[in-house]
């Protein structure tokens, strides 16, 4: 390893070289102070030190860790094993995976997953070396979760304007200091692609059809939730979300707006999950001209790229909600390529579950307890093929790969990866629904 040294927009930047990657960890993006709106990174004096990752925002963990070296804890083990990992409320920074000597490169920029309460840009698979050494610069951000990212409070809004969707800007923030940096790593601003797997991807299908990036990226990847904004009609939810975060209001005890936003944040996170635990999606978009808006129901000039796998969280909503999108990217005649992930991963019996697409995407085998094979590999390397021609290009299909063909209204095959078994195929609607009423895949 040796020192990489970029002079960015905000001053010189330090990180780390090896094998031809530079890698940059821990940047900050951005400040907020607690339930406001972020204030992008301009400048810092001296040499900014980026070896170590930033501290990941507040969730679960932060006050009840599960234990990543216990198999039980299935993600955690997953995604987390022998990872060292710090969380506060100063949260914003991101992590960069570049080419040396990148020029023009394409850049892709990253919206981690987690059911909007968890996650982090510490997890393993989002090690990007792989793509950096196909010539891609990757960006992955991180952002505020749970009642930090989206508490949504009238008394808030009469404060500042507005209230809700702290977690949006937070990576709205965090998109625009990459176009203002990010020619320091040698990329190309003017080819950049947004991706998300799960609440990420719903995080990267708002962003993309946001006026506040239009025209920014050329291509999206939506893994494991494509179609769900499309599909959700537009409509003005202030109200409901004010009452609902009132209610967590009114359980502290707080007496003034100050006294509640100056609670200790283990307090206020308890009040959350006590609240919200059993809710699905209870962190939400809230209606704005910028997010969540009527023109989240409408096609964008945006590619796209989207994924799910076939022991995923409800395949058969997956699948139609994917079609939704695609027909209304068709209306424009924008280009949508879909692909179904099959591969069943060795070492234990779950199949192709939740977000197991990641591992292959990024390139990122060899950071995880499996013994996967050669047959892995290959499907590795052949997927990452086509993304990096996607990023590049618009197109996944190059020389060498069977051809990928975009849907359409007439067409709603997928380009299906598997061991040893990568084509274009149709799917099974007995198939889809066995796997979603009988899913053999770990608890999300």
């Amino acid at each position: 390893m040796k020192p990489a040294e970029v002079t960015t927009a905000c001053g010189l930047l330090r990180g780390i070289n090896e094998n031809g990657v530079n890698r940059f960890l821990g940047i900050r993006y951005g400040t907020a102070e607690r339930f406001a709106y972020p204030a992008e990174v301009t400048h810092w004096d001296g040499v900014y030190e980026a070896f170590d990752y930033g501290d990941a925002p507040i969730q679960k963990d932060a006050f009840d860790p599960a234990d990543p070296q216990n198999p039980e804890n299935f993600y955690a083990h997953e995604t987390m094993k022998d990872v060292k990992c710090a969380y506060s409320e100063d949260c914003l920074n991101l992590n960069i995976y570049a080419p040396e000597n990148a020029e023009n490169a394409p850049v892709l920029i990253v919206i981690f997953g987690g059911g909007e309460v968890s996650g982090r840009t510490h997890e393993l698979p989002y090690d990007a070396t792989a793509l950096a050494k196909k010539g891609v610069i990757s960006v992955f951000i991180s952002y505020r979760l749970n009642i930090f990212g989206f508490i949504c409070l009238k008394a808030l809004a009469e404060r500042d304007g507005q209230s809700g969707n702290y977690a949006y800007y937070d990576q709205y923030t965090a998109i625009n200091w990459v176009r203002h940096n990010i020619a320091a790593f040698g990329g190309d601003v003017n080819n950049m692609t947004l991706a998300g797997q799960s609440a990420g991807a719903a995080n990267c299908e708002t962003q993309i059809k946001s006026s506040l990036n239009k025209g920014v990226f050329r291509q999206a990847v939506i893994q494991s939730s494509a179609g769900f904004v499309t599909g959700l009609k537009a409509k003005d939810n202030r109200e409901s979300e004010y009452a609902k975060w009132q209610k967590i209001y009114e359980q502290s005890g707080a007496q003034s707006l100050d006294e509640f936003i100056s609670l200790p944040a283990e307090t206020l996170f308890t009040l959350f999950d006590q609240e919200s635990s059993s809710k699905a999606g209870f962190c939400t978009t809230v209606y704005s001209e910028d997010f969540g808006g009527p023109s989240k129901n409408e096609p964008c000039d945006t590619k796209i790229m989207i994924g799910f796998t076939s022991d995923d969280v409800f395949p058969l909503l997956l699948y139609h909600f994917s079609n939704v999108l695609c027909r209304k990217q068709a209306e424009k005649g924008i280009e949508t390529y879909r692909y179904f992930f099959k591969r069943q991963l060795p070492g234990d019996t779950y199949g192709a579950w939740h977000s197991s697409d990641l591992w292959y995407f990024y390139g990122a085998l060899g950071k995880c307890w499996r013994k996967f094979e050669r047959e892995d590999e290959e499907l590795a390397e052949i997927m990452q093929r086509y993304a990096v021609n996607f990023m590049k290009t618009g197109s996944p299909n190059g020389k060498g790969l069977p051809v990928w063909k975009p849907m359409n209204e007439n067409t709603k095959a997928s380009m299906t990866f598997d061991a040893a078994d990568i084509r274009m195929t149709s799917h099974s609607l007995l198939q889809l629904v066995k796997a979603t009423v009988a899913s053999k895949a770990p608890k999300v």
